[in-house]
């Protein structure tokens, strides 16, 4: 079979009036106008709004290709978007407010049409902003408990857990994990870049083997722990939120992983920008009172999944693992490994070939490598200081400790 013509600004249009959305969301209403958005590297995706209400009558429409449209010689497997549309829908099932809706899937041309999120901000833009959001704690504490709760072993029986792990086999978008997260960073690999002022400490972990067994420790969690059906990819540029309402997006690079992968990934981020407020809050007092709100948001975070997370599996777990100490210990390791994985992403972020927004914009390259540095020494102290971790409030003094130096 022929792969689907690539969608254009033109021909999206003509494809939402093929679709019953036409008529649900337009109104059939004529007057359509669509964007390309640019900010994805693999997906193609439209903005298709109504010239007379475009903040009203909007949608988002994504086609996957069978390639990343941004890099066409990286061919890329287009189930990413069947897998895209049945995580949204499991996570609908049991975290609604959190995800966006679904208004069309249309299997054969790979295109997922889904709620535009145009009243809402990428979380990493408002961190950067010194944005406060008083309800993203409890938003994404409850999201991952339930999303990775009801999807585990805890929950679901033997039978129905195995039975859904083939559904999600994902193997080309963990293998670019594998790589990127958990082998890339820690040595020369030509696609890896960091600021100049760097280069010691780099270096320093490129030449750190205990740090790189640790490392490859995760990396064999990641590939062999078919824990939960985990987002893959959650971090505070898949999140879209304003004051009242959080939503998480993108889960294509979804499959059956480790649960603290998800967990770890996201406090990750949040620690970014704990470092990369080194720049982006300009008055000291303001950077001062912004970290202490990221730090408490870090430990309340995770207050609230653990508390959801232990309070599902009190009232709705399978009756397979009669042990509060079992599940004492379980939560236990899984704070670990949540620390270790967030290092893994706050490593590949600053070292390794994917970098982010919190950092690529600071022009001066000296204040560049200053935030850097914090975030690598927060997550060599994450890495290297888990197995002694007990609380969360250990994980965030690592964090408050790490401003003190720089290897230049």
């Amino acid at each position: 079979m022929n792969p689907p013509e690539a969608l254009n600004e033109k021909t999206v249009i003509d494809y939402i009036k093929s679709t019953p959305i036409f008529s649900t969301i337009f109104e059939n209403q004529d007057n359509l106008t669509s964007v390309h958005i640019a900010e994805g590297n693999v997906n193609l995706i439209f903005r298709v709004s109504s010239q007379s209400s475009p903040l009203e009558k909007s949608v988002i429409v994504k086609q996957a290709l069978p390639y990343a449209w941004r890099y066409p010689d990286y061919k890329m497997p287009v189930d990413r978007s069947r897998i895209e549309y049945e995580v949204l829908s499991i996570e609908a099932r049991y975290c609604p407010e959190q995800v966006p809706t679904i208004y069309h899937y249309d299997k054969e041309k790979h295109i997922l049409i889904i709620e535009d999120l145009n009243k809402h901000l990428v979380m990493r833009e408002g961190l950067m902003k010194q944005i406060r959001y008083p309800s993203v704690a409890k938003h994404i504490g409850t999201f991952m408990a339930r999303t990775l709760f009801y999807t585990s072993d805890l929950y679901l029986s033997s039978g129905d857990k195995k039975a859904m792990v083939p559904r999600f086999i994902n193997p080309v978008l963990c293998k670019v994990q594998e790589d990127l997260v958990f082998t890339d960073p820690y040595m020369d690999r030509p696609n890896n870049r960091w600021s100049k002022l760097l280069e010691p400490q780099v270096r320093q972990i490129h030449n750190d083997d205990e740090l790189r067994s640790e490392i490859f420790l995760l990396k064999e969690l990641y590939m062999t722990h078919a824990q939960a059906l985990i987002h893959n990819d959650l971090h505070t540029g898949s999140i879209m939120l304003n004051e009242d309402e959080t939503k998480v997006v993108d889960p294509e690079f979804a499959f059956f992983g480790p649960i603290a992968h998800d967990v770890g990934s996201y406090l990750a981020n949040l620690a970014l920008s704990y470092a990369s407020q080194e720049f982006h809050a300009k008055d000291d007092a303001l950077r001062a009172e912004y970290r202490a709100w990221l730090a408490n948001l870090v430990k309340e975070t995770w207050q609230i999944f653990e508390s959801e997370f232990l309070t599902l599996w009190e009232n709705e777990g399978n009756g397979d693992w009669p042990s509060p100490l079992f599940r004492k210990k379980y939560m236990h390791q899984l704070l670990q490994e949540t620390l270790g994985f967030g290092s893994a992403e706050m490593m590949r972020r600053l070292i390794g070939m994917a970098h982010v927004h919190d950092f690529w914009t600071i022009d001066n390259a000296e204040m560049r490598a200053i935030s850097e540095s914090i975030g690598l020494n927060i997550a060599i102290a994450w890495l290297k200081n888990r197995q002694n971790v007990s609380s969360i409030e250990q994980a965030v003094e690592m964090m408050t400790e790490s401003i003190s130096s720089y290897p230049f």
